[in-house]
């Protein structure tokens, strides 16, 4: 007969700070339940294929259902639905648990107590009398939980083992392998608590699986690992293989990698996932035992139906030494030449802990910070440098032999400075029509600059007046002035000024010309003739001197059309154009503008309308022939044309000295038709002409034909 031993024996080997994050771990989860308790329980279940089973894990969400549902058992029902890659008409349905699936008697607990821990938590959950979590001292979080939310531990513990030991879930009745189970098939397992629905609601779940969804479990990654004083800091992203793992053993190796144990016997375990801000890396703390040894170290997931996966890849290292010893910068002097004299204090019992020192200069006290001087010997505590900037921060870095280095805090060093910088070079602007002026200069390549003034004069001589009361500190300036004053002309020049306001001379005067934003007057059309397909417009010319072309707009008169379109541009004194790219038919409107040499246009006037005629000689058809068959009594009538855009054609047929009507119309495309009704010894008259697709008609073409 087993004797269950209480549960906080099992755990007595747990260091006490894995307790208490297991009952804090607690305390969200029964929280949780509390927030759940008007909702209807369910059940949850997974469902992972192996190589020639099929492995199910469950649980219900609420402990007051774990508690009827242990007492009451479940009922799984396995629906064969799939069969080589083909859906069955009518699913195969197989009761999987002729008797109910629940907790086995504790006797037949007595042989997985003995080697399995998870198995001794999982029985003293479900038949305990007593269930206490404790970690050596029950004055603490524990026993408050302990005593006020026992079912709600046994219930959140027990599945927790049962993550850890699928042979101990298979006992408590949370677990079931299908052994009988074919490659070409696929199935849907349903699970049903059957607790009765008058003491509470449990909804039932399934999963849909076969064994062609075996996968092998994936291998943890970004492990990462920092080593201290004999410790080191393990961490990885186990939010990326949370589907796949919910427990992790730590393995370790002192031989290269030859060999690893764990570090742990019991796994790590998440219990933050309910915080909004969860960190997606789990961390784990090892001690080593010196800070000679290179450790390996990796990381190995565990699944919800007990499997461990495959290793990570290793991570190396060894413990580090500390330098206690912090240098302290105590004096710091400039001679007349600029050069810096330094000296600085360290305990002399850490002289053999170090290789040297270095000196570490900055602009700014925050950095960043450029070694200037290293290999200093160990002994030494003075130093000189002049390669001063006009403001400079310096540190003393002491590096140590192991471990890592120690520096002391800035200090700041600034020589005497009285030299100005160079006059700015480059200087260069443009101006728009709206006066806005855009300067750009060369930086100063002084290495204490702190900025620039800015100066503007509107005659050449005047004294300049600055623009800025503050230094500017960009090389470019943006000014405006008014473009509609009287001076044609503005004048700027920048001085540079460093960190000490040292004034550097005047850089070179430019002259920047205010653009012209009076448009020219416009030309005049007089008249216009349309010869030879083309439209013969003239003008008179714009009289400003500054007229540098014509330009004549043109725009179609049609439906759709509302674009002016401007012509290839005209000397200043052009008094006339041509414009030959005209099609018949088409109505146009016509402009002439002035443009003046800072790209100004006059004002549009009026514009003139022009509609070029067709000319029907254009589109007459080429040929027009009879041929008489006098035997089969027929007239036939043949044509040849060279328009591209005919719509159709119009055949007109008269006897002679009589009327001649519209006898038929011939799609484009056809040259020859038969009259088959010609009457003996008359004489007749046929005419043909083609209709455009502009709707513009050609000549007629006329023949006689004896018949």
């Amino acid at each position: 007969m087993i004797t269950l031993k209480p549960i906080k024996t099992v755990l007595q080997f747990i260091p006490c700070k894995y307790i208490i994050l297991l009952a804090v771990g607690l305390l969200a989860l029964s929280g949780a339940a509390r927030a759940q308790r008007r909702d209807t329980a369910r059940i949850q279940v997974m469902a992972r294929a192996q190589e020639h089973s099929i492995l199910l894990r469950w649980a219900v969400t609420k402990a007051s259902a774990w508690r009827l549902s242990n007492q009451y058992g479940f009922e799984l029902w396995r629906f064969t639905v799939v069969r080589n890659g083909q859906v069955l008409p009518q699913p195969e349905i197989t009761l999987l648990s002729p008797q109910p699936i629940k907790p086995q008697p504790l006797e037949a607990w007595e042989e997985i107590v003995r080697k399995d821990n998870y198995a001794v938590i999982i029985a003293q959950a479900i038949f305990g009398k007593d269930f206490e979590v404790s970690g050596g001292d029950n004055n603490g979080i524990a026993r408050l939980v302990n005593q006020s939310q026992e079912l709600e531990q046994r219930f959140a513990l027990s599945l927790y083992a049962a993550d850890n030991s699928f042979e101990a879930a298979k006992l408590a009745g949370w677990g079931y392998e299908d052994r009988n189970v074919k490659p070409n098939e696929k199935y849907l397992y349903r699970i049903k608590s059957l607790a009765p629905a008058t003491r509470i609601r449990i909804d039932s779940s399934g999963a849909f699986i076969g064994l062609a969804d075996h996968r092998e479990l994936p291998k943890p990654a970004n492990i990462g690992a920092v080593f201290g004083d004999r410790n080191v800091v393990l961490s990885w992203d186990y939010s990326l293989l949370q589907h796949y793992y919910n427990s992790w053993f730590i393995e370790r190796s002192r031989d290269n990698g030859q060999t690893y144990e764990r570090a742990r016997n019991l796994p790590v375990t998440n219990f933050n996932e309910k915080e909004k801000r969860a960190s997606p890396r789990m961390y784990f703390i090892d001690s080593l035992q010196d800070n000679n040894t290179v450790y390996h170290y990796r990381v190995r997931g565990v699944s919800p139906f007990g499997e461990a996966g495959p290793p990570s890849d290793p991570v190396t290292g060894k413990g580090r030494h500390l330098l206690a010893y912090v240098p302290n910068i105590r004096s710091n002097s400039v001679d007349e030449k600029g050069v810096m004299e330094l000296g600085w204090e360290f305990e002399a019992a850490g002289n053999k802990l170090i290789s040297g020192f270095t000196l570490n200069q900055a602009p700014t006290a925050d950095g960043p910070y450029t070694a200037v001087l290293s290999n200093i010997p160990p002994d030494q505590r003075t130093l000189r440098y002049g390669q001063l900037l006009p403001t400079n921060y310096f540190t003393i870095t002491a590096v140590a032999i192991e471990g890592e280095p120690s520096t002391s805090f800035p200090v700041l060093v600034q020589p005497v400075d009285s030299i100005p910088p160079a006059a700015p070079a480059g200087l260069a602007g443009t101006i728009d029509s709206n006066g806005v002026v855009q300067l750009t200069w060369q930086a100063n390549s002084e290495k204490d600059i702190l900025g620039y003034k800015i100066f503007r004069s509107n005659m050449a001589g005047e004294e300049p007046a600055a623009l800025v009361d503050s230094v500017w500190l960009p090389n470019k300036y943006r000014d405006s002035v008014n473009i509609r004053s009287l001076n044609g002309k503005v004048y700027y020049r920048v001085t540079a000024l460093d960190q000490r306001y040292n004034q550097s001379p005047f850089s070179a005067v430019i002259e920047i010309r205010k653009p012209d934003v009076i448009p020219p007057t416009s030309p005049v059309l007089t008249g216009y003739r349309v010869a030879d397909d083309a439209v013969h417009l003239s003008w008179i010319p714009a009289r400003d001197e500054d007229i540098a072309q014509q330009v004549v707009f043109r725009k179609t008169l049609a439906a759709g059309a509302d674009k002016w379109e401007g012509l290839p541009p005209l000397p200043p004194a052009a008094r006339n154009f041509a414009d030959r790219a005209v099609t018949p038919g088409q109505t146009y409107a016509y402009l002439v503008l002035a443009r003046d040499s800072s790209g100004l246009e006059s004002k549009p006037v009026q514009p003139l309308t022009v509609t070029v005629p067709y000319n029907p000689a254009k589109g007459m058809v080429r040929s027009f022939n009879a041929q008489v068959n006098r035997q089969e009594r027929y007239i036939e009538l043949f044509w040849k044309d060279d328009l591209a855009d005919v719509q159709e054609y119009q055949l007109y047929k008269g006897e002679k000295d009589g009327a001649v009507t519209l006898w038929k119309i011939i799609p484009p495309g056809t040259r020859r038709i038969v009259d088959d009704q010609p009457r003996i010894n008359t004489e007749y008259v046929y005419s043909i002409r083609a209709v455009l697709r502009s709707g513009a008609t050609g000549n007629y073409k006329v023949i006689n034909v004896q018949y």
